[in-house]
C-alpha cells in the first residue's frame, strides 16, 4: 500500500469515528422516544382516570404479551445495541494512550518571542539561543542529549530563517515551513491487518455486503411502507376498498354497523395479521368481541380496529356523508366497550350488570337510572351485591355528559361576523356527571375570553390549554385507550359535511366532583370550550346561514352535542366621521397660494380685513355697553 497512507495500529481514531458516526443515530432517536413517553405520561396523569377493576383475564394477558411484543420492537433493539456500542467506544478512547502528534512549525513559539516582534530583538535572542543550545558549546552531554541539542539547534535556525530569510520567509508564508511543501500523510481508521493481512477479503465482502446489498434491501423497505401505508396509517389498499365501496354504495340504502364491520373485515392489514383468515371469519371474530367473549385472535382483530375507522372516518368525511360518518363513529363507541346494537347501551356500559335484567327494564338513560332508589336500580340493573351497585354507580357518575351552553360563529378581533372573513365556531358546554339532573347557571363572566392579540393570533389556545383527557373506561378493550370527542360541522342546506371533523383531546372534568347543589349554582362549575376552525371564508353577502355543529365522544355512549348555528354575516360597524372644520386658507399665504394651483376654496385678504373691523366694531359696541351702565350706576348712586 502507497507509503503515504497509515495505519491506526494503536485504534486511537477508529473508535472516535464509530462513536462520531453511532451516537449521530442514537441520541435523536433516545431523545424522541424518552420525551414521548414522558409526555403521555404527564396528559395520562393530569386527571383521574376510570379506574379498570372488571378486566377479563384474557384481556389481561393481551395486554401484557403486547406491551412486551411492543418492547421488543426493531427501533428498541436498535437502541439498545447503540448504546451498547456508545458504551464499548467510549471505554476504548479513555482508556488508550494516545500518540502525540507532531506541532506545526511555529517560529515565533521556537524563539519564544510575539507575533509582531522587531527584527533586532528576533537576532538577539536568536544569538542567546544559539550559543545556549550549539552542539559545540556544550561539554560532557551524553549522546541522547547531544542529539536532542542538535535538533532544537536546527529548529532555532530555521525559526530565524523564516522571520528574517527572505526565501525562506516565503517558504513558511506558502507552505506553513521553512523547508517549503512537506508530504502529506492520510491515516485510515482500520488496523493494518484488516486492509493488507488475511482478512482484506472479509473487509471487501463486508463493504460489497453493506453498499450492495443491505443499503438497497433499507432503502426499497422503507420506500415500499412509504408506498403501503395512508397517511392515517392504514394500507392503501385498505383505503381503495374503503372508497370504492363508498362509491358502489346504493344511496338509498341505510347503512348500518354491520355495513361498517363487512367494510372493516375485508382490511388488506388482516393478511399480516391473522394470515389464513376470511373477511367472514374476521366478521365472525368481531362478534364474539362484542358479546363480551373474546378469544385471543378476536382480541387481535379488534386491535386495529381504531386506526382502520380513522382512515374510513377520514374517507367518509371527505365524501361528506354526515350519516355514514355518524354511523362510523358510533361502531367505534360499540367496540371500545364491546356492546352490540341496541338501545339500552348507555347502561350497559356499566360493569356488573345483568343484560338480560337491562334489556327487560324500561330505563334506558343514566341520568333516570340515579333518580331511582338504590332497590330500583339494582332491580333494573341485574345487581344483587352492595359492592358491584357502587362500582357500576361510580363508573357511572364518572362517564362525561355534555351540557350545551352556547354556540356560535365568530371572528376573530370583529365583534360581529363579517364578509369574507376566517371564522371559528366556538361552543361551550358545561361537563356534568349522571347525577346533575339540573342546568348549570353559569354566569356571563365564565364565557368570556382573552381578547388579547396573543389571543387573537391564535384562537385555539384556549382549546389546548384545557386539561388533555384520561385513559377511557374500556375493560375488554385490547389496550389502553385515550379518551376523545370528534366534531363536524354539517351544512343544513343539504345535510352534507362541510369541512374537515376536528379531534378533540383536551376538556375540563373537574365539574364531575361537584355536587348536584354546587353545579346547579354554578359559581364552581368549571366551562369547556370546543372551537371547530371553518376552512372556507364567510360568504360575501350579509345574511343568514343555517349549520348543524355534532361534537361525539368516541368512548362512551353518552349525551353529545347536536345543535344547529346560524352563521349570521353582517356590515362591520361605521366608524363616525370626525369633522375638524378646518378653515379655508387666506389668499397671500403660502398654503393658500397652493390651495389655488389645485382648484380648491380660499379666503381672500379683504374678506378678513373687513372681518376683522367688523369685530374691532363689535368689540367698541360691547365696551360702549358696559360704560353706559357703569354711568347709569353712578347717576343713581348720586
Amino acid at each position: 500500500m502507497d507509503s503515504r497512507y497509515s495505519y491506526d495500529e494503536n485504534s486511537e481514531t477508529w473508535p472516535v469515528f464509530v462513536l462520531a458516526l453511532t451516537s449521530v443515530a442514537v441520541v435523536p432517536l433516545t431523545i424522541a422516544k424518552v420525551y414521548s413517553a414522558l409526555s403521555t405520561n404527564v396528559e395520562l396523569q393530569h386527571q383521574d382516570a376510570i379506574e379498570q377493576r372488571n378486566i377479563p383475564p384474557q384481556v389481561l394477558k393481551h395486554r401484557s404479551d403486547q406491551k412486551r411484543r411492543s418492547s421488543l420492537t426493531k427501533k428498541n433493539i436498535f437502541l439498545v445495541f447503540g448504546w451498547i456500542v456508545i458504551a464499548a467506544m467510549v471505554y476504548l478512547v479513555s482508556t488508550t494512550e494516545q500518540t502525540p502528534t507532531q506541532n506545526l512549525f511555529d517560529p515565533y513559539e521556537l524563539l519564544g518571542v510575539e507575533f509582531g516582534t522587531p527584527e533586532k530583538v528576533i537576532k538577539s535572542t536568536y544569538r542567546k539561543l544559539s550559543v545556549k543550545y550549539h552542539p559545540d558549546k556544550i561539554k560532557g552531554a551524553s549522546e541522547e542529549e547531544m542529539k536532542e541539542l542538535e535538533e532544537r539547534f536546527v529548529l532555532i535556525t530555521k525559526a530565524y530563517k523564516a522571520l528574517t530569510d527572505e526565501e525562506t520567509k516565503e517558504n513558511y508564508e506558502k507552505y506553513g515551513h521553512p523547508d517549503g511543501a512537506q508530504p502529506v500523510s492520510h491515516g485510515i481508521a482500520l488496523p493494518k491487518f484488516l486492509v493488507e493481512g488475511k482478512s482484506s477479503p472479509l473487509l471487501l465482502a463486508l463493504y460489497i455486503a453493506l453498499i450492495g446489498g443491505a443499503l438497497p434491501y433499507v432503502v426499497g423497505t422503507w420506500w415500499s411502507q412509504v408506498k403501503k401505508v395512508t397517511k392515517r396509517g392504514i394500507y392503501s389498499d385498505t383505503a381503495e376498498e374503503f372508497i370504492t365501496r363508498l362509491m358502489n354504495q346504493n344511496p338509498a340504502k341505510h347503512v348500518g354497523m354491520s355495513t361498517i364491520l363487512t367494510w372493516l373485515s375485508n382490511a388488506a392489514e388482516y393478511k399480516d395479521l391473522l394470515p389464513g383468515k376470511t373477511p367472514e371469519q374476521i366478521y365472525s371474530l368481531y362478534e364474539e368481541y362484542l358479546n363480551r367473549k373474546p378469544s385471543d385472535d378476536a382480541l387481535t382483530a379488534v386491535s386495529i380496529v381504531p386506526t382502520l375507522i380513522n382512515g374510513l372516518f377520514d374517507i367518509t368525511a371527505n365524501f361528506r356523508s354526515t350519516e355514514i360518518t355518524l354511523t362510523v363513529v358510533d361502531t367505534l363507541k360499540h367496540f371500545t366497550q364491546a356492546l352490540p346494537e341496541g338501545p339500552k347501551n348507555e347502561l350497559l356500559q356499566l360493569p356488573c350488570v345483568d343484560t338480560d335484567a337491562v334489556n327487560k327494564s324500561k330505563i334506558v338513560k343514566l341520568g333516570r337510572l340515579t333518580t331511582l332508589p338504590r332497590d330500583e336500580i339494582k332491580q333494573t340493573l341485574g345487581i344483587k351485591d352492595d359492592a358491584e351497585l357502587e362500582e357500576a354507580l361510580r363508573v357511572g357518575t364518572r362517564i362525561p355528559k355534555l351540557d350545551l351552553i352556547s354556540a356560535k360563529f365568530e371572528v376573530p378581533g370583529e365583534t360581529v361576523v363579517t364578509p369574507s372573513s376566517t371564522s371559528v365556531i366556538n361552543v361551550k358546554v358545561a361537563v356534568k356527571s349522571a347525577r346533575h339532573h339540573k342546568k348549570a347557571s353559569v354566569s356571563q363572566e365564565k364565557l368570556e375570553e382573552d381578547q388579547s392579540l396573543e389571543a387573537m393570533r391564535d384562537p385555539f389556545k384556549i382549546v389546548h390549554a384545557q386539561p388533555p383527557l384520561p385513559l377511557a373506561h374500556a375493560p375488554f378493550f385490547p389496550s389502553e385507550r385515550h379518551s376523545g370527542y370528534v366534531g363536524f360541522i354539517v351544512l343544513q342546506r343539504d345535510g352534507k359535511i362541510c369541512d374537515q371533523p376536528v379531534l378533540f383531546r383536551n376538556l375540563d372534568l373537574s365539574n364531575l366532583d361537584l355536587s348536584e347543589t354546587e353545579f346547579k349554582d354554578g359559581k364552581k362549575v368549571t366551562v369547556g370550550t370546543f372551537k371547530l376552525p371553518v376552512s372556507q371564508p364567510t360568504p360575501a353577502q350579509p345574511g343568514k346561514y343555517q349549520f348543524r355543529v355534532i361534537i361525539k365522544s368516541l368512548d362512551y355512549f353518552t349525551q353529545d352535542i347536536d345543535t344547529s348555528v346560524t352563521m349570521h354575516v353582517q356590515e362591520p360597524p361605521k366608524i363616525e366621521e370626525v369633522n375638524y372644520d378646518i378653515p379655508d386658507p387666506e389668499e397671500n399665504s403660502l398654503a393658500g397660494t397652493m390651495a389655488e394651483l389645485r382648484g380648491e376654496k380660499v379666503k381672500s385678504g379683504d374678506s378678513d380685513d373687513e372681518d376683522e373691523e367688523e369685530s374691532d366694531l363689535e368689540e367698541e359696541e360691547d365696551f360702549t355697553d358696559i360704560n353706559t351702565d357703569t354711568e347709569e350706576e353712578d347717576d343713581d348712586e348720586d
